[in-house]
């Protein structure tokens, strides 16, 4: 009768399998990790960028206003009609009333988290000339953090919008509004940065930013 091998695995084989198990997940833990939250900062810049295209075709249907003044000297005008200058549309993805854009834009990459944020609108008219009439122009950026202060967390033009713009251990609190010096939204033409507030009067390198309403 033959005599079957019954032999297993030495105590130095499965130490070796375990050693070598480890390693492998010292080294593929964290590359895993890596690749989870580059994807969320991804998603997340992408859900940024939902936002910035809501604004722009909400400009260029003429859906939004602003209001200069108060009480009975208020004057609210459309975008389309206004000045060259700054203005500001804030939301916040947990609000409920009124028409906004939240079902263009949505929630944080990280645990479906609120988010909130504001796009900055740059409007340029440039001059008419010889060969064409006066025109508009506009520049979009954006600020866009959630409830853990993850997100883009410096004013960011749409054109930089990207995974490389979104901190995933931010510090700032999310906000519906520029905040002005003290938090340093800075908006840079050119060579030239401007500081970004929401009230008070022009000076220097600080501008004002008005708020917009939707009405479209």
């Amino acid at each position: 009768m033959k005599k079957l091998n019954r032999k297993g695995f030495t105590l130095i084989e499965l130490l070796a399998v375990i050693t070598i198990m480890g390693i492998l997940m010292i080294v593929a833990v964290p590359a895993v990790s890596r690749t989870i939250e580059n994807t969320r900062r991804s998603t997340f810049a992408n859900t940024a960028q939902n936002y910035l295209n809501a604004v722009k075709t909400a400009v260029s249907a003429d859906e939004f206003t602003y209001t200069e003044g108060t009480g009975t000297s208020a004057v609210t005008t459309s975008i389309s009609a206004a000045p060259a200058g700054y203005y500001y549309y804030g939301f916040d993805s947990n609000a409920t009333s009124g028409k906004d854009l939240m079902e263009q834009g949505g929630k944080s990459a990280w645990k479906n988290a609120q988010v909130k944020g504001y796009v900055l609108v740059r409007k340029d008219i440039e001059a008419a000339t010889a060969t064409r009439n006066a025109r508009e122009k506009y520049e979009y950026a954006i600020v866009l953090i959630d409830a853990g202060n993850r997100g883009i967390e410096v004013l960011t033009p749409e054109d930089s919008v990207n995974k490389s713009a979104v901190r995933s251990g931010g510090t700032r609190a999310f906000l519906t509004a520029p905040a002005g010096t003290a938090n340093k939204d800075v908006y840079k033409v050119g060579s030239t940065t401007y500081t970004v507030k929401t009230s008070g009067t022009t000076s220097g390198n600080v501008v004002v930013a008005k708020a917009l309403t939707l009405v479209g």
